[in-house]
Order: C-alpha cells, then structure tokens, then sequence
C-alpha cells in the first residue's frame, strides 16, 4: 500500500465492470449478499437502465478500490437506497469511503432527489461514522437481514448469528405531507422527524382499508428473506398478506419485511392488525415513493444475538431499544 494516492473519483464505466467485480472479491471474497455485483450483465443492465448510479474511486492502472451507489427498487421509488459501499482492504485509511460517500450526495443532488437511505452493517461502527459525517440520522433497525456467512475482510466478523443493519436517512429537501401511524407510536416518530427536521402532519385514523389490497412479493434465497410491498390497503389486506406468508413460510425464510404505505388514510389502522401477524417497526424511510413516506415492518422468524449489535451514537442505541423493545412487545401477544 502506498503512503499517498490519488483516485479519480467518478461514475463507473461500463468498460470498469470486471474492475469493479474484482473489488467486490478482494473486498468480500465470493460471499457479499448481492449476486449482481459478481454478474457483469446484470450490472451492465443496472447502469445502463439507470437503475443504480454506481460511484468508484479508479487508480491510474484502472483498478477499483472503492465503491458505492444509489439504487431505485423500481420507477416509483423517490428516495433510493444508497449502499453496495467498499473499500479495498490495501486501500483503508485513505478517506476512499468519505470520497466517494461525498461524490454519491452530488449525485443525488443533481438527480433532485429528496433524500436517500441506507442501511449500515453493525458488526463495525465504520459505515455508520460515514453516514454520520454527512448529517443522516438512525431511522430504523432490522434484525438479522444478512446471513452469518458474509464476511468483510480484515474486519470483526460474527459467525453466530445474522447480522443486523442500521438504517440512516440523509434528507436533502423535504415534501411536507400527511401520514397516518398508530398514536402509540407518534413520539417515537415525531423524534425522528425532529433529528432529520422534516415537516409532517401526523394523524391516528380508525379508517378502514377499502376495496382490493394491492401488492406483490419479492424474494431473496440468497439471504432467506422476502418483501411485501403494499401499493393499496384493501379491506382484504389481512387476508391477503396471511396467503403471502402462508408461501414464504414455506420456503423456511428467515424474515419477511412489509412496506406499508403510511400516506393512505387505512395505514394506522393496518399496521395494528399487522402486529397480530408478527410484524413490528423495522425503519420510516421518508419519501421512499413518489406518494411519500413508507414504514418498512419486520417479521423474524429465526434468534438473533442483539448484543452483538454495535452502534456508533446514542441515538443509534435508542432506535436499536426502541425496535427490540417492539420485537419483544410484538413477540408476546
């Protein structure tokens, strides 16, 4: 390693893919989460389509060593997820993540996005610390998302359990609107919003869901997880995602997430009748779709070892009490 360099920090090439392949591997060796970033088609497709914005810090000999993106899960998603960070072990200690984090802000700015989110892995306070710097706030936990196979290299590893992410909202302007949550949890929120200074209308409404409940699945057997998407709350929506996890429980899942949109009046009013299905707080993540914000609920179905969970800040640990605090609360009726 080199005591000074100088990365060109820019948007991936799509002559940089098998560069940015090759990181992954020296980063992660062949166990990161996502096979995309293993597959150069699918990753050719994902920039070309616009799909992921992906931001690399290139040496002069082309290698990449350091990575990260904003990905949109599909065209109505506002606030993308902006993750898929790493660095070269060679490289760290470079400020490589603090580059490229700032040149994903710029990007995201110029996309006129209101804001992005992420989840940080919480085997290390690293990615936290990043995110941190920039001004994003703890939103969220969900517990036991990542395998124990994954392994960063040259860094601690729990091989006991899954791993759980911290998720962090980064707020670059705000859409003020209307959002409908159980009272019960409006301290909790009216909090977040307060850390991250946005501006809502926060109403508990006994309105029912009515006519069809809209939503699709997805599925991923690599992680042993799968996610609900809402799009509408029908009167059937109980019915509806009980047939949802009737299937997924039969594939032996490992959690199952919900995204409930909380812009609709029935939202309050279907998150209690979810909690009678397991489902419980995982992360509000503001402006998610072009509607507005969504609440993204957990159900786990396998033990995770919370103590493991490492948070940089207090205002971490107070969103990790919170949610574990609901799991428990959840977990007893």
């Amino acid at each position: 390693m080199t005591d000074t360099i100088s990365p060109v920090i820019t948007t991936l090439a799509l002559e940089d893919i098998p560069h940015l392949i090759d990181c992954v591997r020296r980063c992660y060796g062949e166990s990161y989460t996502n096979p995309m970033m293993y597959n150069a088609a699918l990753l050719k497709d994902a920039i070309v389509t616009q799909k992921m914005h992906s931001i690399v810090a290139k040496l002069e000999n082309n290698q990449i060593i350091g990575h990260c993106a904003l990905t949109f899960n599909g065209p109505q998603n506002s606030s993308p997820e902006a993750g898929k960070m790493m660095v070269d072990p060679d490289y760290r200690g470079h400020h490589i993540a603090e580059l490229i984090a700032k040149k994903r802000i710029e990007i995201a700015e110029s996309l006129g996005l209101p804001g992005f989110w992420t989840e940080c892995v919480t085997n290390h306070p690293y990615s936290q610390h990043e995110m941190i710097a920039f001004n994003a706030k703890e939103t969220g936990l969900f517990i036991g998302d990542v395998p124990p196979t994954f392994a960063m290299q040259g860094l601690q590893n729990f091989s006991d359990t899954r791993m759980s992410l911290l998720a962090f909202y980064l707020p670059l302007k705000d859409r003020p609107h209307d959002i409908y949550v159980p009272s019960k949890h409006t301290e909790h929120l009216n909090a977040l919003l307060s850390s991250l200074n946005l501006q809502r209308n926060i109403t508990n409404s006994e309105i029912q869901g009515a006519g069809e409940t809209i939503l699709k699945t997805e599925i991923d057997s690599e992680d042993q997880v799968a996610n609900i998407s809402v799009d509408h709350i029908g009167e059937d929506l109980i019915a509806s995602v009980t047939a949802e996890l009737k299937k997924l429980e039969a594939l032996n899942i490992a959690s199952a997430y919900l995204d409930l949109p909380i812009t609709q009046e029935a939202a309050a009013n279907a998150y209690m009748a979810l909690e009678d299905l397991g489902f419980f707080w995982g992360s509000w993540i503001p402006h998610y779709s072009i509607q507005g914000d969504i609440l993204r609920l957990q159900k786990i179905y396998q033990t995770v070892n919370v103590s493991e969970i490492i948070c940089a800040r207090e205002q971490g640990e107070e969103v990790k009490k919170f949610v574990v605090s609901e799991w428990e609360r959840v977990s007893k009726k």
